[in-house]
């Protein structure tokens, strides 16, 4: 709910440490009539800090315990540090991988419409149970500039510089078996020699990494130049990969590199664990793609607005196949649409299921004496700060009616903890936005949530903790910062309501970067 103290701030924010003090958890807990000790993880980062919690009716006392490396932000996913095995104590429901330029990032998109929708959609769906990949041609040094400039999520994992480099977690840990295989057969020094040779202009330093050797070419002169220095390689004795790509670039890997065989390796290593995903989506626009969707067994989607290498490749190998699909939406709004069409899952996020009054279609609330279904309190984060950001923009209708999607779902006695050290009632906080209807339609501010996790309690009890990120229109052009915050939320299960839960408290602490 960054978008709601953002808007509704009675005081200046002093200086705060960011972290979130758990202490303040315990008095929204103070009806449950149990004791018990289950253990909680708050994720941060690529970090998993393990407390070992003990709930009573008069308050809340934890531990610190191991601290754990982790592939994903997800309870269901991670990879240990040393032998970096990647495991599951839930099979994913979906893997989605996906390019990152003109793929799941949109560069004439410049209000980030499309990418924040597959976003919305993301946390509120799939962030309970699915993996999200990031496979780029960019390295991460370029990667981390994209992430500045683009609403982008945190990934459970990337594959950098066209297949060949794969990385775990916020902290971009390589995966040294990939690392291994790749030496085989390649010598970098060989192959920019060669590239010298036949004066070829290389790409930034940044590009050219040990197992990538990047350069920039005539699309008239790309066949002459791309088996003249194949034949030279080869003569060197070395098994190359040459991939072009945009129409300008060209890359020279390892035989054994790519996109596909990188992705090929990781599904692999999920068999033998048990942790293969139920369905692949591999999302690409460019020829340095093509080996994503020649992966067995995997969904793919050619985004709107693909190159002339890509669409050549789909009318030969992929016109007839029902695995994939020709999106005429462009980028990250094209990954929805076949999401869609080829049945992979919800296709509508919040944003998309406001009705014209501005309401949630309600989902399947828990049954009576059962747990609420995993996911359902994520998705009530997710559609909570949908709304109101919607309503601060002026999108929705203003009537009181339009208004109750946000006051029915607050417990009596429900308080929020703002980032400055105020605590207040929580109701109290959101009804006095109801007058702010509109206040910023000028300059819309637009909101993403991202590291969203759902942790059990105790029977009918759910911890939910995020990253909220807010922004104005045309932020990244105006160079104006986007706002970041941690935020902690308790909710309970309550029949009724839009998502069967109700919110107890909220804790948001701002971040630093």
């Amino acid at each position: 709910m960054a978008s709601l103290q953002a808007c509704i701030a009675v005081a200046r924010a002093p200086p705060l440490s960011h972290s979130p003090c758990l202490a303040l958890l315990a008095r929204a807990l103070r009806p449950i009539r149990c004791t018990l000790r289950p253990q909680v993880r708050f994720l941060s980062g690529d970090m998993a800090m393990d407390w070992s919690f003990n709930w009573t009716a008069q308050g809340v006392s934890f531990r610190r315990g191991e601290m754990r490396f982790r592939v994903s932000l997800k309870e269901e996913a991670s990879v240990d540090a040393k032998d970096q095995r990647v495991g599951a104590k839930a099979i994913p429901k979906l893997m989605l991988v996906s390019d990152l330029d003109n793929t799941m990032v949109d560069h004439l998109d410049k209000s980030h419409t499309g990418l924040l929708r597959f976003n919305n959609l993301w946390a509120a769906e799939y962030a309970h149970n699915s993996l999200l990949v990031f496979s780029t041609g960019r390295s991460l040094e370029k990667y981390t500039q994209l992430r500045t400039q683009f609403p982008l999520l945190t990934p459970a994992l990337c594959i950098f510089s066209v297949g060949t480099e794969i990385c775990y977690g916020a902290n971009m840990e390589p995966d040294q078996d990939w690392v291994n295989y790749l030496n085989e057969g390649w010598n970098q020094a060989v192959v920019l020699e060669e590239v010298k040779r036949l004066n070829l202009r290389l790409q930034d330093d940044s590009e050219i990494r040990p197992h990538k050797v990047s350069c920039q070419i005539d699309k008239k002169d790309a066949t002459e130049i791309i088996d003249t220095l194949s034949k030279r390689l080869k003569d060197r004795g070395l098994n190359v990969k040459l991939i072009f790509s945009h129409g300008i670039d060209l890359d020279v890997l390892p035989k054994g590199a790519g996109k596909g065989e990188a992705l090929a390796f990781l599904l692999q290593k999920m068999r033998r664990e048990g942790s293969a995903p139920q369905e692949t989506l591999v999302c690409g626009d460019s020829g340095n793609d093509i080996e994503l969707f020649e992966v067995e067994g995997v969904n793919g989607v050619i985004v709107g607005g693909a190159m002339e290498e890509l669409r050549q490749w789909y009318d030969i190998n992929g016109k007839h196949s029902s695995r994939l699909h020709l999106a005429k939406e462009r980028c990250a709004s094209g990954i929805v649409e076949a999401i869609g069409e080829l049945s992979l899952g919800p296709h509508l996020s919040p944003f998309d299921r406001m009705n014209s009054n501005g309401i949630q279609p309600a989902v399947k609330a828990s049954e009576k004496g059962q747990l609420t279904p995993s996911g359902v309190a994520q998705r009530e984060v997710v559609e909570f700060n949908t709304f109101f950001t919607k309503w601060m923009n002026g999108e929705v209708p203003n009537n009181p009616e339009s208004f109750q999607r946000l006051t029915s779902v607050i417990a009596s006695g429900s308080t929020m903890v703002y980032p400055w050290g105020v605590e207040q009632s929580l109701l109290q906080s959101v009804t006095s936005a109801q007058s702010k209807h509109g206040l910023t339609k000028d300059k819309k501010i637009r909101v993403w949530i991202d590291c969203i996790q759902e942790q059990e309690l105790a029977n009918g009890v759910l911890m939910v903790t995020w990253h909220s990120w807010q922004m104005s229109e045309g932020w990244c052009l105006a160079g104006t910062e986007r706002k970041g915050y941690f935020a902690t939320a308790i909710l309970r299960e309550k029949e009724g309501t839009p998502n069967g839960v109700e919110w107890l408290r909220v804790h948001e602490t701002p971040r630093k970067s």
